[in-house]
């Protein structure tokens, strides 16, 4: 949502520091896996499941710097975003559900989307989710999309 790995673009909605939880695919299969070996503790409830706490300009940094370059960056607004989305719906065209989804989560001031204010208020130590930084999950996504794009032997 907003960043383009194979071209080296990113566009930045509003200010780019909203904060929201990401959770890696590993980290959901970490979760699954705790809460299959933590029944008690994690019956009829809903868990907190957490690899990090993040916004759009701490991941376009670490993206700059896995990548070893500067990125494009554009900018434009949750207000856009869901604007486009309701012309979409009213349209009755396809892709609104994008533009609607990155204004819900990226809503200046809303924290809509931040799950555990940290780790401590969270479930991931109790089911076993590996925190992560804004440079493993940028690792993580370029080699998984494109390997090519990765600089130095330890990538």
């Amino acid at each position: 949502m907003g960043f383009d790995v194979i071209n080296y673009i990113a566009t930045i909605y509003d200010d780019g520091t909203e904060i929201f939880t990401g959770t890696t695919l590993e980290g959901i299969g970490q979760s699954v896996v705790g809460v299959l070996r933590q029944p008690a503790e994690t019956a009829n409830r809903f868990v907190n499941v957490r690899s990090i706490n993040t916004c759009q300009n701490e991941l376009l940094q670490a993206f700059q710097k896995v990548t070893g370059r500067e990125w494009l960056v554009r900018h434009s607004t949750t207000e856009a975003m869901k604007t486009e989305g309701r012309l979409r719906i009213e349209a009755g065209t396809g892709g609104w559900t994008l533009h609607i989804a990155v204004a819900q989560l990226l809503d200046p001031g809303m924290a809509r989307n931040v799950v555990a204010g940290s780790r401590a208020e969270s479930d991931a130590d109790l089911l076993g989710v590996a925190e992560e930084t804004p440079e493993s999950i940028a690792q993580k996504v370029l080699r998984l999309k494109v390997p090519r794009a990765l600089k130095g032997p330890d990538l």
